[in-house]
């Protein structure tokens, strides 16, 4: 394999970027004037969002599916964390991992390792179970979340194959502060605070929470609590510096910490045993952004970010206090970048970015300690082309070379076309990627609990195979090991198709139908059994999956203060082998009541685990700013889904699946989780444009599944507090 000199290859990247710019730049040296903002920015009217093209541009003029939630809003929802948020939006489902620890997001029917999570456009890492942790997001700081449907691997590379969900905290604006309160059930205490002000040059902002719960135990009549009790703070900083009119400098650093502590009855060898410990998790990042303007037609950004995450868990026995388990994990992510944007003219805008990564990962579930990496470079472009009024076109691409999965390009192409003033249409198709990660690669774990079993990448599953079979410790083959393989990178070829319509005057409605196709999906292999009945797994590349259906949000003002919004979302998601084994007679299913087997028809075959077929929410908001009331009742649906490919139990509660007649897919014969509705209610009074007081409701009727999804803690009441002041400055 050709291996690349990284720190050559972005050398050369820049060089190349930083060329091109000095050449396009130069007709237009002679006329420079410092300008306060982009031509770009002199044009925008309504919302901007930089996640879809990396740079600002109005909501409504974006030929891909983008969605926004505002600060407003979370804040008239009431709340705490990201995924309290997320949950609530159309096609975006928030889901468990095993064992109730953590919950990850699912969207357009992918799992939630494909959704690319950012800060500020800055990756969170920290998938050592495979999804993020999305309770890590404090949402006090957040000034809007912007979410990008469908692949973006053209701009972001890896992990981007289902979307992005970028988080834009504050910036210092003005001289301002503000300090909240809230308490509610479970003894869940949440303080956070923040300050900001700009003084000439300098702006300064600060921001710190707090959050403290006692968890929740949804099985009483078993040992420990559903969620053991937590406390978690993050402190979040941005500094920035005007150094000319042309000239910004932002500094932004954040801080997270959490301390749990844990009570598990854990399953062995047959026997439960009861623990005790604790568990620490940290995170941390650093992040320069420097922007010039070169002419009122040329900017360029060069970018620097680093970030670590740590987590640690132990826990002992409690009849003697010995070490039961213990495990570890250490992740750093350091990414240097430069891009550029050249404005041509109204009808032309070009976007050229490169930069280089370093991965690397150490932990006692690779059985050594030993530390891993992996390097990527990559090169984006997009140009953005109008040729005329009503319509257009954004393409692009990216190519990626990573040392241990080899090169990948991600081309992207996406068009608006505005009918009229009422009609709008979109379309976007595109090829998203993601890399084998660490976990797939490198894992060496043993799970002494739950019943035991053993994880192992492929790239250490060979070697420690034929150790167990040297010593006697294979009792089976399930899955010949030599057919493992190096994996490859997952690919998507996605697109959606859309339009935003006005039915009626103040009626407006977005409808994007959208499919994916998936090569190389990594599935998890039973490989092996040992002599003492535990299974040993491994990952390779098999299935051809596709996820296709449609996505409708509705809106319409009732009154001048009160607004009415209607999302739905129809979901199939299905295994293309399967589909074609179905269709030719190939998959049987045996009735439990008569024994009989019968061939499985193909409107009989349901899809992939943990899709809902129908989700819908229906919400409304209230705003009288002459009285400063607010409000709003949210009601969320999510239809029938199964459970499949789970190991390990909820708080002593082993897990069913779904698959009921051993044919190992889910038809519609077999048990499925019923659809549910969760109804949210908040109410809020400002007093004097300072003082704010919020009483609410989550989960008004108090829908439980303590086994089936224990992220749904009950019903949980709240009250909150807050004092804000603000003071605008004259910028100079």
């Amino acid at each position: 394999m050709l291996i690349f000199a990284p720190v050559k290859i972005v050398t050369s990247l820049i060089t190349c970027i930083t060329s091109l710019l000095t050449l396009l730049s130069m007709p237009c040296f002679a006329q420079v004037s410092p300008v306060e903002s982009d031509t770009l920015a002199t044009r925008q009217l309504e919302a901007l969002i930089v996640t879809a093209t990396r740079n600002e541009r109005t909501m409504g003029a974006l030929p891909m599916p983008v969605s926004l939630i505002s600060k407003n809003q979370i804040r008239t929802m009431g709340s705490l964390r990201l995924n309290d948020i997320l949950t609530e939006q159309t096609g975006l489902v928030v889901v468990p991992q095993v064992n109730a620890q953590g919950n990850g997001i699912q969207i357009q029917g992918f799992n939630p390792d494909y959704t690319l999570i950012l800060i500020d456009g800055e990756p969170i890492i920290g998938r050592y179970t495979g999804s993020l942790e999305l309770s890590r997001i404090a949402v006090g700081n957040i000034k809007q979340i912007e979410i990008v449907k469908g692949p973006s691997s053209s701009l972001y590379g890896s992990d981007a194959l289902a979307g992005v969900i970028n988080i834009i905290t504050d910036r210092p604006q003005g001289t301002r502060g503000n300090a909240a309160i809230r308490y509610g059930t479970n003894n869940t205490l949440d303080v956070n605070g923040d300050i900001g002000f700009t003084k000439k040059k300098l702006g300064v902002y600060l921001y710190g929470n707090r959050y403290h719960t006692d968890g929740y135990d949804l099985s009483p009549q078993n040992f420990g609590n559903t969620v053991s009790p937590f406390t978690n703070y993050t402190l979040n900083s941005k500094i920035t510096y005007k150094f000319s009119p042309v000239t910004d400098l932002s500094v932004a650093g954040r801080f997270f910490n959490e301390d749990q502590v844990f009570r598990f009855e854990v399953e062995s060898n047959g026997s439960r045993i009861r623990t005790a410990g604790n568990g620490n998790t940290q995170d941390w990042n650093f992040n320069p952004v420097l922007t010039h303007r070169f002419t009122d037609k040329l900017k360029a950004i060069a970018r620097f970010y680093s970030t670590h995450y740590k987590t640690e868990t132990y826990l002992d026995l409690e009849t003697d206090g010995s070490r039961y388990y213990e495990d570890d994990f250490r992740q750093s992510f350091t990414r240097p970048e430069l891009n550029a944007e050249y404005y041509f003219n109204e009808k032309n805008i070009l976007t050229l970015g490169g930069g280089y990564i370093n991965e690397q990962v150490q932990t006692s579930r690779y059985g050594d300690e030993e530390q891993r990496s992996q390097e990527t470079s990559y090169a984006f472009f997009q140009h953005e082309w109008l040729p005329m009024e009503k319509l257009s076109v954004i393409a692009g691409g990216r190519y990626d070379y990573n040392t241990i999965y080899g090169g990948q390009f991600s081309p992207k192409l996406s068009s608006r076309f505005e009918l009229n003033n009422k009609v709008t249409f979109k379309v976007s198709g595109g090829v998203g990627f993601k890399a084998p990660d660490f976990r797939q690669l490198y894992f060496n774990f043993n799970n002494s609990a739950a019943g035991g079993y053993s994880v192992l990448g492929t790239e250490v599953a060979i070697d420690r195979l034929a150790e167990l079979d040297v010593a006697g410790q294979i009792q089976a083959y399930l899955f010949d090991p030599a057919q493992l393989g190096n994996l490859q990178a997952e690919r998507s070829l996605s697109i959606n198709a859309g339009a935003t319509v006005e039915i009626l005057p103040l009626l407006k409605m977005d409808l994007n139908v959208f499919h994916n196709s998936i090569n190389n999906l990594i599935e998890t292999q039973a490989v092996a059994i040992t002599t003492s009945g535990q299974s040993i797994y491994s990952y390779r590349n098999i299935l051809r999956a596709f996820t296709q259906g449609l996505e409708s949000n509705f809106s319409y003002p009732i009154t001048r203060h009160l607004n009415l919004s209607l999302g739905y979302q129809l979901l199939y998601a299905k295994d293309k082998d399967v589909s074609e084994d179905v269709k030719a007679g190939e998959v049987y299913w045996r009735d439990p009541n008569t024994l009989v087997t019968k061939r499985l028809k193909p409107n009989e075959y349901f899809g992939l685990y943990n899709r809902s077929r129908h989700m819908s929410n229906v919400k409304l908001f209230y705003n009288h700013q002459p009285t400063g009331w607010e409000g709003s009742l949210r009601v969320i649906y999510r239809g029938q889904y199964g459970i499949g490919d789970i190991r390990g139990n909820i708080q002593g509660e082993v897990i069913p699946p779904s698959d009921t007649n051993s044919n190992s897919i889910l038809d519609v014969y077999d048990d499925f989780v019923p659809g549910y509705a969760l109804v949210n209610l908040s109410v809020a009074k400002t007093i004097k444009h300072s003082f704010r007081f919020q009483l609410g409701v989550d989960n008004l009727f108090d829908y439980t599944e303590p086994v089936l999804i224990p992220n749904l803690p009950g019903r949980l009441y709240y009250a909150s507090v807050s004092y804000s002041f603000s003071k605008k400055n004259v910028q100079p």
